[in-house]
């Protein structure tokens, strides 16, 4: 593995990117001597890390927010064979000789999803996998769900299908694609106990470490399918009988694969579970309907009995195929059929994919490269689709597929399947059965060509905005202000914090709603000031790309969302940064607070700016004039009252002389 000096960290935004820096400062504590940062633009903030035994410093980039830069590193993912349009949270590129080289990709997710969400993400792994990019999942365990009362509700966990994939695609990609299991903040002992075989931080620690020193993460690979293992089998040791393959079955599943045999053969032989298909949606035909239940009759279940996927053993597979040809009328081509009749086992894979008015099941492009990453390169893979798509599809999917290409379910079918099938209540062609060979023309060979990012986005946007503004006061704020929340483009919102008057511990609330009942607005930032001799003041901030898209009374819609919270109690908290959070019971006096508001934008007309200052009713205006494409940004701070001027006073008092960054007061 190379030794890179440079790196960047290409994130969906500024919180994804310092999330990663924080992981490589912690991996590297033990052999640093300085952290110096940020410097350089404003919107592509720098870090420099001086470490042991190395002459020369390592410098890492951050580039928040994808498709904003004179080159895309998707598009490099894309050439090197990761062909569906799926980014992961981050990046990290190692820079040398004008080209970047992609390292790894991490999707950080604050909660482990269950239901169809918990396949969502199969199609990044997938890609990044096929690109030959390291992939790793990191999921939150152990945590609560939280009713509308805010109450906790027991935890769902995905059928353990899911995180099997991500093993039995590492083993036959040999490129490590796994997930890995960190402990959820909101997780009590009970969890912590129950899943202390699985959590797998310093394993993270250790992956990421690998990357930037260029060490070899042989032993941390097999450390971490081990632990995705025992999840596997944990969450087997509590589900239902037949539901899905005992624990000594996902043990003998993954024997079977590392021997690169097959596990469509192995469930077959000797894990057959009784599977059948429950279809949820009114507009199904009455014909797909017919073959679901009829496959129900063959089928065995691809590890569990209720996820959309099956496997046709080759024994019924004639009978699957008579069947599709009677309820099609004969409408299918002979060599599909022709197809669908050989003898060898067939994984089916059965995608709604539409909802009833015709927009994409988002999840659902998951689902083909789930079944893919299951099954492996060599089976057969058919994928059914029955969703009401908008009629022009069809006539598309027969005349030109190359123009379905655009949208990403279309585009995972296409690259994980063998043939399609598709039997929906809005399809007028009626030519149903549709081999690869259809479409197969259309994905590009992969191309090694490589780029270099400059930190200079092609145009400014809301992206810039948060990312200065989350620089301004959590890195050069100081130690009065504290931040507790910074949501911009992509982000998850997965909770706030506030400090305690005294400051003595940190606590937060989870699981927020984007609008609360009364129609309250989460912000996008939270800070508080910490002003001695006077209550601490609560900022809540909405950012917008331009003034127009500022929404009329959103102040106290900001600073009520909050004040709701704080009404009710937190649902954890900790005594320092660093230190163990636990369960919280202790409501915040919301009197003991002021709260203020305020709307921040890139720079407009006077007239627009007179405007929003009339509209928002907030305590303060934020302009951010970006000069060069981001390389220095003024922002001019415009108080619409006393409570606004004091905070302006606050940030206009800032020491920002050695930034690109400039703050005047109007």
């Amino acid at each position: 593995m190379r030794r890179f000096q440079a790196f960047h960290l290409h994130g969906d935004n500024i919180v994804e990117c310092e999330r990663t820096l924080d992981l490589i400062r912690r991996s590297l504590a033990d052999v640093t001597k300085t952290l110096r940062g940020p410097y350089g633009y404003p919107v592509c903030p720098s870090y420099e890390l001086r470490l042991q035994n190395l002459d020369t410093p390592v410098e890492l980039t951050m580039f928040p927010g994808f498709g904003r830069w004179n080159q895309d590193i998707l598009e490099l993912i894309r050439r090197r064979g990761g062909t569906l349009r799926e980014a992961a949270d981050i990046i990290v590129t190692g820079v040398a000789d004008g080209s970047e080289t992609p390292l790894i990709a991490i999707e950080y997710c604050g909660a482990l999803p269950a239901g169809n969400q918990a396949w969502q993400r199969n199609g990044r792994a997938y890609s990044f996998g096929k690109a030959e990019v390291p992939y790793l999942y990191v999921a939150e365990l152990g945590g609560y769900e939280l009713a509308a009362d805010r109450a906790r509700k027991a935890a769902r966990l995905p059928n353990p299908a899911v995180p099997f994939s991500y093993l039995a695609f590492s083993v036959n990609n040999r490129t490590p694609t796994l997930p890995i299991f960190v402990t959820s903040p909101g997780a009590d002992e009970k969890s912590r106990a129950a899943y202390a075989s699985v959590f797998s931080e310093a394993e993270l620690l250790k992956m990421v470490r690998s990357v930037i020193l260029a060490e070899d993460n042989d032993t941390t690979v097999e450390a971490l399918r081990v632990k995705a293992l025992a999840f596997v089998e944990t969450k087997a040791a509590t589900s239902r009988y037949g539901e899905t393959l005992s624990r000594e079955q996902w043990q003998a599943a993954y024997e079977t694969i590392k021997k690169r045999q097959s596990l469509v053969e192995f469930v077959v032989s000797k894990a057959p579970l009784k599977w059948s298909k429950t279809a949820y949606i009114e507009a199904i035909t009455k014909t797909a309907r017919s073959l679901m239940d009829f496959s129900a009759t063959l089928a065995i279940g691809l590890t569990s009995s209720k996820l959309p996927m099956c496997v046709i053993p080759k024994m019924n597979r004639r009978a699957f195929a008579d069947q599709v040809e009677k309820l099609s009328r004969g409408r299918v081509q002979a060599e599909f059929m022709t197809w669908l009749r050989r003898e060898k086992n067939l994984a089916v894979c059965w995608v709604m994919g539409f909802k009833p008015r015709g927009d994409d099941a988002r999840p659902d492009r998951g689902l083909p490269p789930l079944a893919r990453m299951l099954i492996g390169p060599d089976e057969d893979l058919l994928t059914f689709v029955y969703g009401p798509a908008p009629e022009a599809t069809w006539q598309r999917l027969h005349t030109t597929p190359r123009d379905l290409l655009a949208n990403g379910l279309w585009e995972a079918i296409y690259d994980a399947s063998d043939a399609l099938l598709v039997d929906s209540s809005t399809d007028g062609v009626r030519r149903h059965g549709y081999l690869r060979s259809h479409w197969h023309q259309v994905l590009a060979d992969p191309k090694l060509e490589m780029v270099l990012v400059q930190p200079t986005p092609t145009r400014i946007s809301e992206n810039d905005v948060d990312t200065v503004l989350h620089l301004l006061l959590s890195r050069y704020g100081g130690k009065s202000v504290f931040e507790g929340m910074c949501n911009p483009p992509g982000g998850d919102w997965s909770g706030v914090s506030l400090e305690v008057i005294d400051r003595t511990k940190e606590v937060r609330w989870l699981t927020l709603p984007r609008v609360s009942k009364t129609g309250d607005k989460r912000p996008d930032h939270v800070f508080q000031f910490f002003i001695p001799d006077k209550p601490p003041i609560i900022l809540c901030i909405e950012s917008k790309e331009t003034s127009g898209s500022v929404e009329p009374k959103i102040g106290p819609r900001l600073t009520s969302y909050i004040a709701g919270l704080m009404n009710s109690a937190p649902s954890i908290e900790r005594k320092s940064p660093s230190g163990p959070w636990k369960h919280s019971a202790d409501n915040l006096d919301v009197r003991k607070f002021v709260m203020a508001s305020a709307v921040a934008f890139v720079t407009d007309t006077e007239e627009k700016i007179a405007a929003v200052r009339k509209r928002a009713d907030v305590d303060l205006l934020m302009s951010f004039d970006f000069k060069e494409m981001g390389k220095t940004c003024s922002i001019c701070l415009m108080p619409n009252t006393k409570l606004g001027r004091e905070i302006a006073a606050i940030m206009g008092g800032l020491d920002l002389a050695r930034t690109n960054i400039g703050v005047k007061v109007e």
